[in-house]
């Protein structure tokens, strides 16, 4: 199902992408360290249910927070409970009735070990609260637990210098608004590889208010 909502990503980006408004913003404290970045949205349209994901982009050091919300019908104000990526999917290939919709809360933040690997937190538990929503912008809260995990670079990408390059060309087109144009997954590394570590990360206050222009509107 991971690889699926990657490929959808891909195919809808490569036709449409919607205007991203400057101010937009994107905030929380994680690990108790207070965090702000420009936020961008993403919509794709399935045949079989509703994905929009929400998320803060900073270039330097690269550390992005993500919110996917997938539901069925329109998305209305409420709240949506945090699942991990297992339990989406569990849900999904069950058919199970999904009354409002599920969310996945996902981190990524460069490290500055060897080669720039990252840290991740990859979604476990929480809630996402939408307060406000109107065809042209959504806004709404959010806390969330994450299990983070370690990726590094491979040794052929670091010692080549391909893997750095391509970390740089990715921040380029964040830095101008198109960080979900070349992202389809927050946990999406090019030439890296997990490591055993783990660890715990926290997201609390999170808030967030985004709104798009008019190109390709299109009513939730």
């Amino acid at each position: 199902m991971k690889n699926f909502f990657i490929l959808a990503a891909g195919l809808f980006l490569g036709t449409a992408a919607y205007a991203q408004v400057p101010d937009n913003t994107f905030k929380a404290n994680i690990n108790g360290k207070e965090w702000q970045a420009k936020a961008q949205r993403l919509k794709i349209p399935v045949s079989d249910f509703n994905y929009l994901a929400i998320a803060g982009m900073e270039v330097n050091p690269d550390v992005q927070l993500w919110i996917r919300l997938y539901y069925f019908g329109e998305l209305k104000p409420g709240t949506y409970p945090v699942l991990t990526m297992r339990e989406l999917e569990s849900k999904y290939e069950k058919a199970q009735e999904i009354p409002n919709g599920y969310a996945l809360v996902d981190y990524t933040e460069e490290t500055k070990k060897m080669g720039h690997g990252f840290h991740d937190g990859e979604s476990v538990s929480g809630t996402v609260t939408v307060t406000a929503i109107t065809d042209k912008s959504i806004e709404g809260t959010f806390d969330a637990k994450m299990k983070g995990v370690y990726y590094q670079k491979r040794t052929m990408a670091t010692l080549g210098g391909y893997g750095l390059v391509a970390n740089l060309e990715k921040k380029a087109i964040t830095a101008a608004g198109g960080g979900m144009l070349v992202t389809g997954d927050p946990h999406d590394h090019d030439n890296t590889k997990k490591t055993k570590e783990t660890d715990e990360i926290t997201v609390t206050d999170g808030k967030f208010k985004v709104s798009w222009g008019e190109a390709n509107q299109k009513k939730k």
